[in-house]
């Protein structure tokens, strides 16, 4: 989405954003013949790409950096629409178990329906939370949610495009949520817009994306629509990750603001860490 569209696409309702969505993809989605396990175009509100090969491509940074196997429990936050969720049924067992929640009511309707229908050890949870980019209609924040779900219950947690979404009182409560549901030693895998020296000024000149509103610890791409684009400083999350007795294994730089070669050449940063 280039700088012009991205600043129309914000200036709409957040309900109208999901309506001209499937409005402009209707043609495709009437004629167009696609896999059972794939929503329709107009559904698809996580981002451009092709919805398998993102899932199956992040599954494999799943494996190689994360330790879980077939009868693990994972956990999706912000599963979107199933994107995430799709290459682990092909993986986990009938004793593994999959949960995933998001605010969007959309996504969570078609993986129920889609998904859940046809492997009842996964399960999607709708949690309205308030959003400047995909939610309005309640006043239940981020910053106040406790999962709902038991202590040390999960082998894996993972958020693809979520703290991307986030001001720092949401982040602060999710890492000490996520904390409280992984399992001692086991990890969690989330992408970050980052912002360190190197690519603080490289942002500005060569970047895809430029934060050029400062708050010290995070900054926005958009002050109208806070949450549509947020980066954060990464001495800030390094000291958050201690703070809740966790521990960084991996910091993978992304491509976003122009820097190449980066080591799995990802648009976003990638923020590895497990439960000590």
């Amino acid at each position: 989405m280039n700088v012009l569209i991205r600043k129309i696409y914000y200036t709409l309702p957040v309900s109208l954003r999901y309506s001209v969505r499937k409005i402009i993809y209707l043609p495709q989605d009437l004629f167009t013949k696609r896999d059972s396990l794939v929503p329709p175009k107009g559904l698809i509100f996580i981002g451009s790409g092709d919805y398998l090969k993102i899932g199956k491509h992040f599954f494999g940074h799943f494996k190689k950096y994360c330790d879980f196997t077939e009868d693990s429990s994972v956990l999706d936050i912000g599963c979107g629409i199933g994107r995430m969720a799709i290459p682990f049924t092909d993986y986990l067992s009938p004793k593994g178990r999959y949960e995933g929640f998001d605010i969007v009511k959309i996504g969570i309707d078609w993986c129920t329906k889609n998904i859940s229908s046809r492997f009842p050890n996964f399960t999607f949870k709708l949690i309205p939370l308030k959003n400047d980019l995909y939610r309005l209609d309640t006043e239940e924040k981020a910053a106040e949610l406790q999962f709902p779900y038991e202590n040390d219950s999960f082998d894996l947690v993972f958020l693809t495009s979520v703290f991307t979404h986030m001001l720092p009182l949401d982040v602060e409560n999710y890492i000490n949520e996520i904390q409280r549901v992984l399992v001692k030693d086991k990890k969690c895998f989330a992408t970050f817009f980052i912002i360190d020296e190197e690519n603080e000024t490289a942002q500005n000149t060569i970047g895809s994306k430029s934060f050029p509103h400062n708050f010290g610890n995070y900054y926005l791409m958009d002050k109208n629509v806070k949450e549509a684009n947020v980066a954060f400083k990464k001495s800030y999350i390094i000291e958050l990750l201690k703070k809740n007795n966790l521990e960084l294994t991996h910091f993978i730089k992304g491509n976003w603001s122009g820097i190449q070669n980066t080591e799995l050449n990802e648009h976003q940063d990638i923020v590895i860490f497990k439960k000590l």
